[in-house]
Parts: structure tokens; sequence; C-alpha cells
């Protein structure tokens, strides 16, 4: 069974797992426009340490996200010929409304022998609104299992 959690991240942008020892798919959406490019690389880094296997990032400075988990991705591995298993794609929507972000999500997260079974909305800022696209994940979820 898929499953979906939410969290928001207010400073100082603490992450932990909702699926501990477990990989995921998440949806970074950026809602503070304060954070430096060292506060993102630690908040990817996180990510990543914890199981994140795809980042999907929008919102405010989107594609500065999905840098950030790729140089965190690097810098976790930087041995060019890692093993697969733990590669992790990455990808950012701008001007992409909440509706085709989710689809994206649900429907497009899986690569290689990666098939997301658990999916994470993070709102980065306080001001984040998750709400919404956690709603529209859970009905695509619901939806693509028939």
């Amino acid at each position: 069974m898929r499953t979906v959690a939410s969290l928001k991240l207010s400073k100082p942008f603490d992450f932990q797992s909702p699926f501990p020892g477990k990989e995921f798919a998440a949806w970074i959406i950026a809602a503070e426009s304060s954070l430096s490019d060292a506060e993102k690389k630690r908040v990817a880094d996180s990510l990543i340490g914890a199981g994140c296997r795809y980042a999907v990032c929008s919102g405010l400075d989107s594609s500065s996200w999905d840098d950030a988990v790729d140089l965190a991705y690097i810098d976790r591995y930087p041995d060019s010929d890692a093993d697969d298993s733990r590669f992790v794609m990455t990808t950012w929507h701008d001007d992409e409304s909440l509706d085709d972000i989710a689809d994206f999500f649900v429907l497009n997260t899986s690569f290689d022998f990666f098939v997301p079974e658990y999916f994470l909305v993070v709102g980065i800022g306080s001001e984040a609104s998750i709400g919404d696209a956690v709603e529209r994940v859970q009905v695509r979820l619901t939806s693509s299992a028939t």
C-alpha cells in the first residue's frame, strides 16, 4: 500500500523522516526565501540521508532546491561510479499547477529499480501551504491504485 505523509520545516529546518529506514519520493514546496544555499544543502543532505530517492521541487526558487539536492548527492557519493541503487533523481517545477505537479509526483517518480511506496510532501517555511498538495497526492494515489 502506498503511503503519503507531510511535514512543514521552519527554522532551524531540522528534518526527520516519517518513514525511518524506507526509501521515498519527496515533493519539496519552498515558501521561505531567506534560506542560504548552505541551509538548503543541509536540508537536502538530510533528505538523502533519510532515504529520499526522488526530489520534486516547486515553489520559491525551485531550481535552487533541485541544485541543492544534486549537490548534496554528489557530496555524499563523490565517486562518479557510485552504485545506482543510491542514485537520487531531481526535477523542478516552475509555473505549474498543484494538479500537474501532483500528477507528476505520483505517476512519474519511478526510475530504474526505484518504485516509490512512500511519498513525502515537505513544506519549507512557516508560510508553506501543503494541505492542498497532500490532498491532491492522496487522490492520485487512490485513483492510480485502481
